[in-house]
């Protein structure tokens, strides 16, 4: 995947992703060639290879741009509502391609994509003079994995979950206040 910063190049990396995550609200994934996004982006299929070697790389890359993106916001380290809000405003920015994601079963590339994103989040904000142990690698992991299945979950609802219920959501997650496990050891919701 191209990481230069010539202008013309991201130009025609950012409309061939555009093609892509249009096309995929029109047409299932599996469906779509490269010759397709290709036209629809009016870019060649080499030009397409200069930069990506599959629709996969595409949607990574896109994703990586939203999530940077946001990430980019933060000039000093972040609170917790901060972090909050810059999830939410992904989600709303991005509802129909997160649809399209889910639709077409590729979640796995947002929890892949997301995983980076609180692993870089994580080195710059929270380790900082400290090592990445396992421990923390499989904190990030369960963390990552629970943001990038909401944001699916959330985008993929015909009901619109308002952003002050997934906020309220997120931080009772993030507190460990949204259950606790009963004297029995069953788990209590609450």
């Amino acid at each position: 995947m191209y990481s230069g910063n010539n202008p013309t190049a991201l130009k025609s990396q950012r409309w061939l992703t555009e093609a892509l995550i249009n096309l995929m609200q029109e047409i299932p994934y599996e469906k779509i060639t490269i010759q397709l996004i290709c036209k629809k982006a009016y870019l060649s299929r080499q030009t397409f290879y200069n930069f990506f070697s599959s629709k996969e790389d595409v949607l990574r890359f896109w994703l990586q741009e939203k999530y940077e993106e946001q990430f980019s916001r933060f000039t000093t380290k972040p609170t917790m509502q901060d972090t909050i809000d810059a999830f939410i405003f992904v989600l709303n920015k991005n509802k129909q391609a997160l649809t399209a994601l889910a639709d077409n079963k590729l979640d796995g590339i947002v929890a892949d994509e997301m995983v980076k994103c609180v692993t870089k989040f994580a080195e710059k904000y929270v380790l900082q003079d400290k090592e990445m142990n396992d421990t923390l690698k499989c904190s990030i992991i369960l963390l990552a994995g629970a943001f990038a299945h909401l944001l699916i979950y959330c985008a993929g609802q015909q009901k619109k979950i308002s952003d002050c219920e997934i906020s309220s959501l997120l931080k009772s997650f993030l507190l460990g206040e949204l259950y606790e496990f009963g004297e029995d050891g069953a788990m209590e919701i609450d």
